[in-house]
């Protein structure tokens, strides 16, 4: 029996190689005794979570009892037998992935002194004996109390987790930002985590440690299960706020106006009746809560903030301009305003969030061996990008952001029987097993408010009519001695403008610029004058405010969307057999994401390019075709306009496809050659269908970006081949650009074991990832085509030659002349050069001839240069299989004291542009490109060890002291690939690496009198080769080699102290607190204080002043050694104090209802403590750049239009108070549950 038991738990871990499994949930063993003190057997265990039955089972032949796959949260476990009392446990904490022991609990004979039932609260124990994952876990009970909406703000509790002085988690034991991952209710989160906080029943946060069951992360997890249905109907009401805004001014607690309500409500859908017609318990119970919250300001700043006073505003839209004095031009306005053109406001402006969030549970009772759940949830948010560039002047014109997070998923677990053998010995116990499905979706979109999605009227500044007039000359034309006047071409002779309506910021500058002169010629004769005196036309913006601030009208240019899909089946099962609890899982997981975003307001310029270009935009003339009048006495010669693309339109027309649509969609002869004057059309006339994908690409400076769209922002159907891109056509002849969704599929098994070895108890598993980015790759990445290697070649020309005897018969082949070549200059080894007699060099000007650039490939037999990019230079990628052993142990060597330690490989799939993107080779083939992304990147990999101790102090406290060293490897960082062909490139490649060491002192006091507290101290050293992939870029600009040198990352935090305390009063027997009047005045009051105390992170300073707080500042002169400089302590303590107050309703006392209202004041950042995030690199100044002092620029600064203005303009600029933390906000909430 056991055999096929074995052999059917191998197979299903075979098959389900397709797959990794979820988050598991815990357990919870025990020992049942009856009044002698031997076992109990048979007896029965339920455990049931908000009145409803979880499990039920009964106890071994030695009054054993496990239960398994518990989802974290609060129970109570009922343990019953006939003729004893029943006992009830309240209160127990089960913690995700965890083993919670029991103490052994005797069953009493039933007698009638005795109670019904014996009811137990549960204390959680101060030592963790299981061992497991290292960090820390919040539960509901402790949330509610925590001035912090969010898991991240748990999550910061957390010894190991490092966050800057806003909360804002920064780093999980030295690891990249992007290492971390989320999870919802098992879920793997992409997107927002945002959920209502009365729908958290557990945060768990894991810093090391990690079990085999979790993959794809080398940081931490941060794992959120969300609450289950109840028995009984409750629910609740939450309001909080800091308050109201109300014209100009906001009244309340604070500047930031925030506003939330939040609502929940659980109970029974349908309920199972017994024999008598009485309802008896659930058959569907449901979950629900939500919240809606408005914020003012989501990021309140801590320094004066400005802007431009309204009235000033509008006397600009009125008069932006002046004119320069010299007969010519203009001269912005704003390039002269005086201090009291600004007033200083209580919060940013037009930055206003609004979010709502949604979570919810439908659970089915099929039995105390079966669980059917279904659930979702699911984040909202509307926002203004804020800007500071365009705070001061510019603030209405800020990016609209929305965006649409959300998951579901059905989950189905079956637990077994117990299956015993001859003599009460267990062959295998607890087995059950849980198949999960979801699917999440997370959009994106991002434009101007005004315009969205309607393209043409970005940058649309007005109605531009144009005169045009035949110019001529008078010549003998046809030679016979007489003189002839003659069409010599066409010009412009003079612009009228009418102001568009949709930007009117923008059409009165050129309004304006209309205004200033009487005389048209040298004005306003063509839009090159125009242009040239300062006046905006379509597509164009305006100009900074001297290189400092964005001007008034400035509007964002963009319109972006993205839509990204994840789709899962997880799968878990486990049992024990004998010792050993044994589980095995799997998951298989595809990702669909798609994007497609455009630069609008560049179209306008873009389609006057295109248009009219077969005719030379009205200025060419047909001399072929002469047409002879009379004009005066002379005789006239005229010629009708050249069309440089007559008849049919192809694809390689010199005729656009835009100008083609257009002729089209204005009724005109597509074949004509009348001037379209695109600047004279309204912007309804326009669409993207009416371009080619490769003039809206326009050779690498593309107007749009696309994956999963097509160019004109359809999404596309089914999966074009790489191919396709450089090969498929419309009906007219033009390459339509496909370029598919990013596809990646990842797929993982694992099998975990804990046992216990005399007292040490194990945790070992291994875990088996495969990662498959699902598109091909660039097979040599130094050359775009294929490519002739040693062994292939014997000879040149038909010239016999010899290789030397070190170069592998792989090395790439490097000629004199790659059209005719006679001689080998050189070889490559992967990314090792040679020279023609075998010496490795690092210079690869050593393997190329003068005449080129690059060195040249001996290009394959039949491929030339001049080919299109193809894939034959291709290969599918090589789906990268990582097996990651994990193991813990844990060794008690008392009851009060244990050591633990472990040992995990962990890896996680690249992240940052690692995405097939065809039009990187496309334009790298022409050399308009510098970057591309590297579609052949492999997983990042970290080696983490930990070695600790943990000691009860006293009966409420006690000390765990840990160690941690950790390897990072195959890093990406941006990488030059110097001497590749056709042109040198960067990408990114896995060549960063670090070693991350640390040690944790944790303090757990739990309830004493009063107070409750958790302390950590972490002292930790985070060195590398790069803090993120884009660390090297200034390095790489210089096309210096890819060298590697270690040194702090920019976020090693040395030093962090956390408290997480709760100082709480009860009420009756339980109040010890102050009395006034016989008054228990802070009954079931309490006060909850988080602080964190951290070191600063490093910067690297620079010998120069650069003008940082100019848009394009010069680059810095690194001093010393990189990061080696500190930022200044941040200190942060968020505080809230609360009451809890009974209320009951109704009369009667069995008809009255009980309800509980909690009133609290939330402060965070309570002493309102001025922390630095960020400093100038030349000054180690969080507000002065040192520009307006420097010796170097006060010949620049007094040639300014007006000097004085653009000192006051920069130093406002330069106290950039996103250099600095949040200061104090306050908040009001009251919260009923009823």
């Amino acid at each position: 029996m056991i055999k096929k038991i074995l052999l059917t738990t191998i197979s299903i871990f075979v098959l389900s190689h397709l797959s990794f499994a979820q988050p598991q949930g815990g357990s919870i063993k025990g020992k049942v005794k009856d009044e002698t003190g031997e076992g109990f057997p048979f007896v029965n265990v339920a455990l049931y979570q908000n009145g409803n039955l979880r499990f039920g089972g009964t106890t071994d032949f030695d009054g054993v009892f496990k239960i398994s796959n518990v989802t974290a949260g609060s129970y109570a476990l009922e343990i019953k037998f006939v003729g004893y009392q029943t006992y009830r446990l309240e209160g127990l904490i089960v913690k995700g992935g965890k083993l919670l022991p029991l103490s052994p609990i005797q069953l009493k004979e039933a007698t009638e002194l005795l109670k019904e039932v014996e009811v137990v609260s549960y204390k959680v124990p101060l030592i963790d004996k299981d061992g497991g994952a290292s960090g820390g876990t919040v539960t509901r009970e402790d949330l509610a109390r925590m001035p912090g909406r969010s898991a991240a703000s748990i999550a910061n509790t957390v010894g190991g987790v490092q966050s800057d002085a806003n909360g804002n988690i920064t780093s999980v034991r030295g690891s990249r930002s992007d290492a971390t991952y989320y999870y919802i209710d098992g879920i793997k989160v992409r997107g927002s985590t945002n959920l209502p906080k009365s729908a958290i029943e557990e945060v768990s946060v894991m810093t090391g440690g990690v079990p085999a069951n979790f993959g794809d992360a080398t940081g931490g997890i941060i794992s959120i299960t969300t609450r289950g249905a109840s028995r009984t109907y409750f629910g609740g009401v939450e309001v909080v706020s800091s308050g109201l805004k109300i014209g100009e001014d906001v009244y309340g607690l604070d500047n930031n106006g925030f506003n939330l309500v939040e609502a929940t409500l659980s109970g029974p859908l349908l309920m199972k009746r017994d024999s008598s017609g009485e309802k008896s318990e659930p058959i569907l119970g449901f979950f629900l809560s939500g919240n809606f919250n408005h914020q003012l300001d989501p990021r309140p700043l801590a320094v004066d903030q400005f802007r431009l006073r309204p009235e000033v505003r509008d006397s600009l839209i009125d008069a932006p301009l002046r004119p320069t004095g010299n007969g010519f031009g203009a001269f912005y306005n704003t390039d002269f305003l005086t201090e009291d053109a600004f007033e200083q406001v209580k919060h940013r402006q037009n930055v206003a969030s609004t979010r709502a969030s949604l979570a919810g549970k439908i659970d089915v009772n099929a039995g105390p061996n079966m669980n059917i759940s279904f659930g979702a949830s699911g984040a909202f948010r509307d926002r203004n990008s804020p800007s500071w560039t365009s705070s001061l002047f510019n603030y209405d014109n800020l990016a609209y952001v929305r965006n649409l997070d959300w998951r579901a998923y059905g989950k189905f677990t079956q637990r077994f029987q117990n299956v015993q053998e001859d003599q009460g010995k267990k062959a295998i116990s607890n087995a059950y097993y849980t198949i999960m499905v979801d699917y999440s979706k997370t959009n994106q979109w991002v434009y101007d408010n005004t315009h969205k999605d309607n393209y043409f009227n970005y940058g649309h500044v007005g109605v531009f009519e144009i005169e045009k007039e035949d110019s001529w000359e008078f010549k003998d034309y046809d030679g016979n001695g007489t003189i002839d006047r003659v069409q010599s071409g066409v010009n412009d002779v003079q612009v009228t403008f009418t102001p568009s309506a949709t930007n009117q910021d923008l059409a009165a500058i050129t309004s304006q610029y209309f205004t200033l002169y009487d005389e048209v010629e040298d004005n306003y004769e063509n839009l090159t004058q125009l242009l040239d005196g300062g006046a905006l036309l379509n597509g164009n913006l305006p100009a900074n405010v001297y290189g400092i601030w964005s001007n008034l009208g400035t509007g964002y240019n963009g319109s972006s969307q993205s839509d990204n899909s994840q789709f899962r089946i997880t799968f878990v099962t486990s049992a024990d057999i004998g010792d050993h609890a044994i589980s095995l899982g799997a998951e298989y997981e595809q990702r669909t994401d798609r994007y497609f975003g455009v630069s609008p307001v560049g179209l306008w310029q873009l389609m006057r390019q295109l248009a009219n270009n077969h005719t030379d935009y009205g200025r060419s003339i047909d001399e072929s075709q002469p047409i002879y009048d009379v004009f005066g006495s002379f005789t006239q010669v005229s010629f009708p306009t050249l069309n440089a693309a007559p008849g049919e339109y192809t694809g390689i027309d010199a005729q656009s496809f835009f100008d083609y649509n257009l002729r089209n969609q204005l009724g005109m002869d597509p074949d004509g050659t009348d001037f379209v004057n695109v600047d004279a059309l309204d912007p309804t006339t326009f669409s993207l269908d009416m371009f080619s994908a490769d003039e809206l690409l326009n050779n690498g400076s593309s107007y749009v970006s696309y994956y999963g769209f097509d160019h004109t922002g359809q999404k596309i159907k089914g999966r074009p081949s790489f191919d396709d891109f450089f090969n498929k056509k419309d009906q007219y002849g033009n390459f339509t650009r496909p370029i598919g969704a990013f596809e990646p599929i990842y797929i993982a098994g694992y099998i975990m074991d804990k046992f216990a070895f005399d007292d040490l108890i194990f945790n070992v598993g291994v875990r088996i990832d495969r990662f498959d980015a699902n598109q091909q790759v660039l097979r040599d990445e130094f050359s775009l085509y294929p490519v002739r290697t040693a062994g292939e070649v014997s000879s040149i020309n038909g010239q016999s030659v010899n290789h030397p005897t070190n170069i592998p018969s792989t090395a790439v082949v490097y000629i004199d002349d790659i059209e005719d070549p006679t001689s080998i200059l050189g070889y490559r080894d992967g990314q090792q050069w040679y020279s023609s007699s075998g010496i490795a060099v690092n210079d690869v000007d050593e393997v190329k001839s003068s005449e080129y650039l690059v060195p040249q490939p001996y290009l394959a037999e039949g491929v030339s240069p001049d080919d299109n990019v193809s894939s034959n230079a291709f290969e599918d990628y090589t789906p990268q299989i990582n097996v990651m052993p994990r193991i813990a142990f844990s060794f008690p060597i008392s009851d009060e004291a244990l050591f633990f330690a472990h040992y995990d490989v962990l890896t996680k799939r690249p992240t940052t542009a690692n995405r097939l993107d065809p039009t990187d080779y496309f334009y790298l083939q022409t050399g308009n490109i510098s970057r591309v992304n590297n579609p052949n990147l492999q997983p990042e990999k970290t080696i983490d060890y930990e070695l600790g101790f943990q000691q009860v102090l006293n009966t409420r406290s006690s000390l765990k002291i840990s160690g941690f060293y950790r390897e990072q490897r195959n890093q990406v960082a941006l990488v030059n690939r110097v001497g590749a062909f056709p042109q040198s490139y960067t990408t990114y490649g896995n060549i960063d690496f670090g070693t991350i060491k640390g040690v944790t002192f944790a303090y757990d006091l739990r309830r004493s009198g009063n107070i409750s507290m958790r302390a950590s101290y972490t002292l930790q050293f985070a060195d590398g080769t790069g803090s993120d992939p884009e660390a090297a870029a200034r390095l790489i600009a210089t096309d210096q080699p890819n060298l590697r040198t270690i040194y702090p990352y920019s976020y090693d935090q040395r030093h962090q102290i956390i408290v997480a305390s709760d100082y709480r009063y009860g009420s009756g027997k339980n109040y010890n607190g102050p009395r006034i009047g016989g008054k228990d005045i802070f009954k079931n009051t309490g006060a909850n204080l988080v602080a964190n105390f951290a070191s600063g992170m490093p910067y690297s300073r620079s010998q120069i002043v650069t003008g940082a707080a100019l848009l394009n500042p010069q680059n810095p002169i690194l001093m010393g050694e990189p990061y080696g400089s500190r930022k200044p302590w941040n200190f942060r303590a968020d505080l809230q104090i609360d009451r809890n107050i009974a209320l009951s309703f109704g009369s009667g006392e069995s008809k009255k209802k009980k309800a509980n209202l909690n009133i609290y004041l939330l402060m965070t950042n309570v002493f309102n403590t001025l922390n630095v995030l960020d400093v100038y690199r030349a000054t180690g100044n969080a507000g002065d750049d040192g520009y307006l002092n420097a010796a170097d620029y006060q010949n620049s600064i007094t040639q300014q239009n007006s000097e004085a203005t653009f000192r006051y303009l920069y130093a406002l600029k330069a106290n950039d108070p996103y250099n600095f933390g949040i200061p104090r906000q306050i908040r009001f909430g009251a919260k009923l549950d009823f």
